[in-house]
């Protein structure tokens, strides 16, 4: 790859960003399709927008939908965080003993596929009584606290410990050095793993088909399933519905793309 010239690069990239935006572009085009040209002309440019797939994709509760995923991702994500980085700090700084094997079983998680834990959760679910939001907060932490303790330990591991050092001197104890010194230098990591987090809780559908059962908690992927009925289904206001929950993750990625393309390549560069 590294013998290949820039030109070269450029247009495998540019190849790559048509490739991934090319779905995106389908699904903005079709929502503005009227359901006879949808589904007879699904590759065609609209004729002439209909806006009303986005008008009934609001009066379907789009927003309360919205609303669900944002509220159930930020807890998911803040609860990661709180976790994780006390937990990557002593894995990658304290003298523990066994420090490697047990950072070998918190991120032992990575080999278990999520969706292979879904009827004992939901057991576990039934038996605490838990339902709708409570019952998809447990899972998404505990599914996404390996990979994020593993990106900040790397994080963590890599900065001067001289900056350790200088803090214990002055009498910081562990807990603010964690906090206060080494989680604002690794902005970048906690950043990455926040949006790579948010992402997938923003998209999962197993656990949410499953654990939510009040039609006003059901979250943006569960809800666009009631656009569907039995025998039809209004794939308009379904795309305007995929269109609007695209939107906030695209936000979120190009207000800290920086921070993103920092937290990927740090380490990279020595």
């Amino acid at each position: 790859m590294s013998r290949l010239g820039p030109r070269v690069l450029e247009s495998l990239l540019w190849l790559a960003a048509v490739l991934f935006l090319l779905p995106v572009l389908w699904a903005f085009l079709g929502s503005l399709k009227p359901q006879q040209d949808l589904m007879l002309r699904p590759w065609s440019l609209p004729l002439q927008p209909v806006w009303e797939n986005y008008r009934a994709a609001l009066e379907g509760h789009i927003l309360r939908y919205l609303l669900n995923s944002t509220l159930i991702t930020l807890v998911a994500v803040a609860a990661m965080v709180l976790v994780a980085v006390p937990a990557a700090y002593s894995f990658a700084r304290m003298p523990l003993r066994g420090r490697g094997l047990l950072l070998g079983l918190a991120v032992s998680g990575l080999l278990l596929p999520a969706h292979a834990a879904l009827i004992p959760v939901y057991e576990l679910s039934q038996r605490l009584h838990l339902t709708d939001l409570p019952a998809l907060a447990g899972p998404y932490v505990a599914f996404g606290l390996p990979l994020t303790i593993l990106l900040l330990q790397a994080y963590f591991a890599d900065l001067p410990q001289e900056l350790i050092d200088a803090a214990l001197m002055d009498g910081a104890s562990h807990w603010r050095i964690a906090w206060q010194i080494l989680a604002p230098v690794a902005r970048p990591a906690v950043v990455t793993v926040c949006i790579f987090q948010a992402a997938w809780i923003w998209n999962e559908l197993p656990f949410a088909l499953v654990l939510i059962k009040s039609p006003q908690w059901q979250t943006l992927p569960r809800g666009l399933i009631s656009f569907q009925g039995q025998y039809t289904a209004e794939w308009g206001a379904v795309l305007a519905g995929v269109v609007l929950a695209m939107l906030p993750v695209i936000l979120l990625y190009v207000v800290f793309q920086r921070h993103v393309i920092r937290g990927l390549t740090a380490g990279t560069v020595r």
